[in-house]
This record gives C-alpha cells, structure tokens and sequence, in this order.
C-alpha cells in the first residue's frame, strides 16, 4: 500500500510538470504574437522557453518510463488514476510537436544572422521592446551615422593631403624658393583640384603643382594685363544651364598661327574663370573647326603640347568638356601626334560632333537665348557672303556681369 501511495504521488508529480510546461509554452506562444518587432523581450521569454521544455522532457522522459513498469502492479490498487500511456504522451508531445518552442532558436539565430555587424547586435539587444517601424528608424539613423563618420574622415584625409602639398611651398621645402607671386596660386583650391584630376595620388599632384608654378612664373606678364595678341575669334560666348562658361572659336577665323595664339587662349580661359558663379569649376570649349587652313608651322604639334600641359596643370580640372565640331581629314594628322599623350581621364571629355548635332546638344544644354546665340554664331561663321572684317565687328563676349560687350578693344 506504501508502495502505491508513492508511485501515485510520483505520478501526480509527472503529470502537474508536464501541465506547468504547457503553460510556459502557451505563454511564449502569446508573448510572440504581441511583439510584432525582434525585440528583447521575445528574445528573453523564447530563448528560455526552450531550455525549460528540455529540462521538462528529460525528466518527464524518465518518469514515464517508472509510470510505464508500474502499470501492472498499481492498476489495481489505483483504479482512477490516468493510464500511463496518456501521461506519457505530453512528454512526448513536447519532444517532437511543438514547432513554436523548437523553431524559436531557430528563427532568432536566422535573426541575428541579418544583423549587419557586431555594434548593430550589441545596440538593438540594449533597445526597449519596438515597433517595426521603430526599428527602422532605429537602423536608419546608425546608417547616416556611420556615413556621416565615413565621409569626416574622407574629408580629413582630403585635408591632410592638401596640407601636404601647400607645406611644399614653405621655406626650406622643395617649392620654397619659388617667389610670391607664383606660390599664391598654389593655394588650398588648386590642391583640391589637382588632387582631384590625379585621385588623391600626392607624389603626381606634387609634380604638376611645380609644373604649375614654374609655368605660372613664365607667364606672369599674360595672367597680370592680360593683354595678347587677338589671333582668332575665342572668347565666351555663353553658360550652359549649370553655369559651366562656354569658350566658343572657329578656325575659320584663325588669323595667326596657334602658337602665335597661345596667349589669347590663356586670357580667354581667365575670362571665363571670372564668369564661374559660387561652385562651378569648369568651362565647356568649342573648337569649331569649319574652315580650317593649315599653314606649314600649324603641322608642328609642338603648341598642342603647351597646350595640353596648361591644362594639366595651371587649368587642372577646368575642362568639364570640349566639343569639337566638323573634323576635316586634314586635322587628323595633329590629332593622331596629340592624341596618345592625352589622359584618358580628359579624353572622355572630348566630343566629336557634326554641326547639325552640336546644334542639337546645345540647344538641350542651355537657356534658349544661348542656345540661339551659339547657333547665330555657327551660321555665320558658315555664311560665304560674310568677309572677315564683317564677322569681326559682330564678335561678342560674355562678361563677368553676364553682358555682351564687344570681343576685342578693335572689334
């Protein structure tokens, strides 16, 4: 009979933790459906879930197995008690059907898996319970965060390098001894740019920057009157619709041979400069080629060359992009001597066009006052009634005060 006694009460036993873990599984189950969100509170409640329903198995596990050797010796003496069978079968249940509480470690693993980083994990688990929505909000402002640090330390390393080169002009350094006048150019502006065009390669900005003043220093009589020799018709002409200055010549209109117009090109680029509104860095060129008569010394590309290292250097950065326009065979041979000596990087700014489609991109790329003045500027310079001295008297230029005014002091 004692033995009886003990066996029921063991049983009893078995059977109240076996409900005790059905409730702790319908708890976790309900908790679940109220948070919409991957918060703490799921994590804490479904990741104890899982621990308390394997403690509970094992122990009602081997329970049930007493329960089981019991049954024929206490069937007797315990007529209403449950048969073993069915106090097994929560335990079992448990086990093998309870896809709530076995998939909840599953589901958070996958969860946290998504989680961008180490810091995302540690800053959500410190987070009171959210919304999805909150959540977002929450990601959302780490990510501007993070880029926000990112580009601080892009623009202090772009600070650093910029310090590095202007430093090179300090007395002793490489660049001291140049004289004031050309290291006033070198200033934080012209740094940027340079390390700009050469992608922040330091050494090679350094080179071009000498380069620049150097250059700067020969031509100084150019850059301070800015008087030259009128060789051709190149002057602004117009903006486009963001601002970039447009540098309008046609060689039809090409009065002295290009080195003798080298200086005209210079003021004409410092011209446009002057016209540049607050954050615009580059002007648009057009070489209109119509007409052109190539005298023997035009055949040596020796100019082209001083021309392309101004804009190398001193105009680092000052082409957004250069339009040329109707082509003759005759050229070809200069642009064949010139051409593998241009950076890629400024040979993607380099247009080839008909007049028909330069007419066309212009008319898209600016106001239609411009747009129509560069057309009326196109057309006559195609007009066989018009002579020379006529298309003179018409030049005219954009100021620094966007009015036309005449091109030249004799036009």
């Amino acid at each position: 009979s004692l033995r009886s006694t003990n066996q029921l009460r063991s049983l009893r036993t078995t059977m109240a933790r076996a409900r005790f873990v059905g409730g702790s599984r319908a708890l976790c189950s309900s908790r679940r459906g109220r948070a919409s969100s991957p918060c703490v509170a799921r994590k804490a409640v479904c990741a104890e879930a899982p621990a308390a329903v394997e403690d509970s198995c094992s122990t009602n596990s081997n329970e049930a197995v007493s329960v089981t050797s019991m049954q024929e010796t206490a069937s007797t003496e315990v007529s209403d008690s449950p048969s073993p069978q069915t106090s097994a079968q929560p335990a079992e249940d448990l086990r093998s059907s309870s896809p709530d509480t076995a998939e909840a470690p599953a589901a958070l693993e996958d969860h946290r898996a998504d989680r961008s980083g180490e810091s995302a994990q540690k800053a959500e688990r410190s987070l009171p319970a959210m919304s999805d929505g909150e959540v977002y909000l929450h990601r959302s402002k780490s990510h501007r965060v993070s880029c926000a640090a990112s580009t601080e330390q892009v623009s202090c390393n772009d600070a650093a390098q910029i310090q590095q080169l202007m430093r090179l002009m300090d007395p002793g350094q490489p660049l001291g001894s140049m004289t004031d006048f050309a290291k006033e150019y070198g200033d934080e502006a012209f740094c940027r740019r340079l390390l700009r065009k050469y992608e922040g390669n330091v050494p090679k900005a350094a080179e071009k920057l000498k380069h620049a003043l150097i250059w700067r220093e020969q031509n100084k009589r150019v850059l301070t009157t800015r008087q030259c020799a009128h060789g051709s018709d190149e002057r602004v002409v117009a903006a486009d619709l963001d601002g970039h200055p447009i540098l309008y010549t046609c060689l039809k209109n090409q009065m002295l041979s290009i080195s003798q117009s080298l200086d005209q090109k210079v003021v004409a680029m410092l011209q446009a400069i002057d016209n540049m509104p607050a954050g615009v860095e580059s002007t648009i060129q057009i070489w209109d080629l119509h007409g052109l008569r190539l005298r023997l010394s035009d055949l040596n590309p020796s100019p082209l060359f001083k021309m392309l290292q101004s804009t190398e250097g001193y105009f680092a950065e000052r082409l957004e992009a250069l339009i040329i326009i109707d082509m003759p065979r005759i050229a070809l041979t200069l642009k064949d001597a010139i051409w593998p000596l241009v950076p890629e990087k400024t040979r993607e700014k380099v247009k080839f066009m008909t007049a028909d489609q330069a007419r066309a991109h212009l008319a898209a790329a600016c106001a239609p006052e411009a747009a129509e003045r560069l057309a009326g500027v196109m057309a006559q310079n195609r007009d066989p009634a018009l002579s020379l001295d006529e298309r003179r008297r018409s030049w005219m230029r954009v100021s620094e005060h966007g009015q036309l005014v005449p091109a030249f002091a004799e036009a």
